[in-house]
C-alpha cells in the first residue's frame, strides 16, 4: 500500500509540475512580466497571465487597431475570496468571425464566438479563466478588444450597470503604450 501511495504522491507531482512548466524552446523566447507571460512563434502569440485584482485586459495590438492571427491566451483571474467578478466588455469590442472568447468557472462556461459582442455579466465566484483565440486569417483594421475584471465585495450591492459604467471611460481611453492588463483607477 505504502508503494501505491508513493506512486499516486509521484504522478501528482509530476502532472502538477507539467502544467505549471513554461520551457524555452529553440529559437522562440518567452517575454515575462510579473503578471505572465507571451511566447510569439510562427504559428502566432500564446500567452498566459495571472490577475489577481480589478483591471482591463486589453488586447495585443489594442492600439494599434489589430491584435494577431492565431492567438491563444488565457487570462487566470484569481481574486479576493470576499468578491464576485463582473466582467465589463468595452464599446468598441470588435472580433474577426473564427475568433472567441470564453469565460469558464467551475459552475459555468459562457462562449462569444465571430462578431458577436460579449455581454457584461456578473460571476458569482472569485475564481475564473478567461480565453481568447484568433483564427489564422489577419484580422481586419479595427479588431481589438478588452474586458474590466473588477472585484465587487459580496456584502456590497452594485449592479454589474453601475459596475462597468464606472470603468467605462477608462476602457474607452485605452491602454498606455503595449500594455495588455492595466489597473482600474
Amino acid at each position: 500500500m505504502n508503494k501505491q501511495l508513493l506512486v499516486v504522491i509521484a504522478l501528482v507531482g509530476v502532472v502538477s509540475a507539467y502544467q505549471c512548466t513554461k520551457r524555452e524552446t529553440g529559437q522562440y523566447k518567452y517575454v515575462t512580466s510579473a503578471e505572465g507571460w507571451d511566447h510569439c512563434d510562427s504559428n502566432g502569440l500564446a500567452c498566459c497571465y495571472y490577475i489577481n485584482g480589478t483591471v482591463i485586459i486589453f488586447s495585443h495590438g489594442y492600439n494599434n487597431g489589430s491584435y494577431n492571427p492565431n492567438t491563444h491566451c488565457e487570462y487566470v483571474i484569481d481574486l479576493d475570496p470576499d468578491c464576485d467578478i463582473v466582467v465589463c466588455a468595452s464599446m468598441d469590442f470588435s472580433m474577426n468571425g473564427n475568433d472567441m472568447v470564453s469565460i469558464q468557472t467551475m459552475d459555468m462556461n459562457i462562449k462569444w464566438t465571430g462578431k458577436k459582442k460579449p455581454f457584461n455579466s456578473r460571476i458569482h465566484g472569485h475564481k475564473a479563466s478567461l480565453r481568447f483565440t484568433s483564427g489564422p486569417e489577419d484580422p481586419p483594421e479595427g479588431s481589438k478588444w478588452s474586458m474590466g475584471i473588477v472585484c465587487v465585495p459580496k456584502t456590497e450591492y452594485k449592479s454589474v450597470c453601475e459596475v462597468c459604467d464606472e470603468i467605462a471611460d477608462q476602457q474607452e481611453t485605452g491602454p498606455d503604450g503595449d500594455n495588455i492588463l492595466q489597473a482600474i483607477n
